[in-house]
């Protein structure tokens, strides 16, 4: 982390708390001031004062530099892992076998079976399934419409950002379920959609790659996946598991119907696959 710390502005707290950081690197980006207190035995309004002392307007604004620095860059994640394979000599795929087999394995360990088994319960039965699904999660909000919708589930995918999720927000219900992927950190949307659940009671179920964020102590079930450390090359493998394990603990909850959904379907393809043919 490129910070220049001038010590001599600092009081004794401020510097625990610039040691803190350094520690801590990049992984300073999960936590939030009252945990960052917490840690150092320190007020918030400690770690509040903090940020002005170094140059910040604000944690948040702190925040934003970090993650516009090299090492958390698309670019450099890249770079950090091809450095990593050409280091230890392996082939491309060899690499990714390496890290997402541990990748894998550290999403079960954090798996709570029991709420894991609730949250699939709670989108079997709900009136309809809302997806917040932006940036790099878009592809696995469309895999879950796609592969629910077929056991009968209402599924909406909400527009990614700014105003429109609005139109969507409206509709919303007490026995609808609110889905979000939240990588990285919290953003401005999935922040309206958690706390407008606490206007109208509906539940949200949420997929995170941080074990520490905001998103703890704001939904209803949380659930970690491990996509690689913050300056690597962030795999999709462990959240593609961990959905499609949602997805087959549905079908199993909703059998029958599930069952008969895909019949239908099957039925409907050996119908038409003169004038609709499956692409080769």
């Amino acid at each position: 982390m490129d910070i220049k710390w001038d010590v001599s502005k600092l009081t004794a707290s401020q510097k625990r708390i610039a040691d803190f950081i350094e520690k801590n690197g990049e992984h300073v980006l999960y936590y939030t001031e009252t945990e960052i207190a917490k840690s150092l035995g320190v007020s918030n309004a400690t770690i509040s004062r903090f940020w002005k002392n170094i140059g910040f307007d604000n944690f948040k604004s702190f925040k934003a530099t970090i993650k516009d620095q090299e090492m958390v860059s698309p670019e450099n994640k890249l770079k950090n892992s091809l450095l990593q394979i050409q280091q230890k000599k392996l082939q491309v795929h060899e690499h990714l076998l390496s890290m997402t087999k541990s990748q894998l394995v550290n999403t079960l360990e954090s798996l709570d079976v029991e709420k894991f088994k609730e949250a699939i319960t709670l989108m079997s039965q709900c009136r309809r399934l809302y997806i917040h699904a932006p940036s790099s999660a878009e592809g696995l909000g469309i895999l879950m419409k796609h592969r629910l919708a077929r056991f009968g589930l209402d599924i909406e995918i909400l527009p990614k950002s700014g105003h429109e999720i609005f139109e969507s927000l409206m509709h919303f219900r007490k026995e609808d379920v609110v889905f979000i992927f939240g990588f990285v950190s919290m953003n401005r949307e999935a922040s309206v959609l958690l706390d407008y659940a606490k206007k109208v009671n509906y539940k949200t179920i949420i997929v995170t790659d941080c074990l520490i964020s905001d998103f703890q102590d704001s939904g209803d079930y949380v659930f970690y996946s491990n996509r690689g450390e913050l300056g690597e090359f962030h795999s999709m493998i462990a959240p593609t598991f961990l959905i499609e394990n949602f997805i087959l603990g549905i079908g199993q909850q909703l059998e029958k119907q599930s069952l008969r959904n895909l019949e239908k379907l099957s039925e409907l393809r050996q119908q038409y696959k003169d004038q609709l043919p499956r692409l080769k």
